[in-house]
């Protein structure tokens, strides 16, 4: 894997974002192409940017399309990015985040170390998906 893992920053909780950010700020092979605070942000971004994948924060005050109904929204485009629901709550999101189809569930309080882990494994997943990438 030669190229840089590109990530998307998405919710409307500023301060997460920021801790997510400086989480994986300075991390070789993973770069933040861009940020959204809304999910019809978050599907422009994820348009323009193509992004691998789309860190989607919850239960922030999200106006207008929520994270899960953005990570349907993208899914059903057939995007390649692959969304990681970010959430206070995961089992709250269990069924709505499968049905969605985001490729994980984490919970907000996850290590450094698990959200580089996951993203890693949800990209190399990405790449089996979708070959020609």
């Amino acid at each position: 894997m030669n190229s840089a893992i590109q990530v998307l920053l998405v919710g409307g909780d500023e301060a997460m974002r920021e801790r997510l950010s400086q989480m994986l700020s300075g991390e070789e092979g993973i770069i933040i192409v861009g940020a959204a605070r809304s999910g019809e942000e978050a599907l422009a971004e994820a348009k323009a940017l193509s992004p691998d994948v789309i860190l989607m924060l919850t239960d922030t005050g999200m106006s207008g399309m929520n994270g899960i109904e953005a990570t349907r929204a993208i899914t059903e485009a057939q995007l390649p990015a692959r969304a990681i629901i970010i959430t206070e709550n995961p089992a709250r999101y269990l069924v709505p985040t499968i049905k969605a189809g985001a490729a994980g569930l984490l919970s907000k309080n996850i290590s450094r170390d698990e959200l580089l882990s996951a993203i890693r494994k949800i990209h190399l997943w990405s790449l089996d998906s979708f070959p020609s990438r």
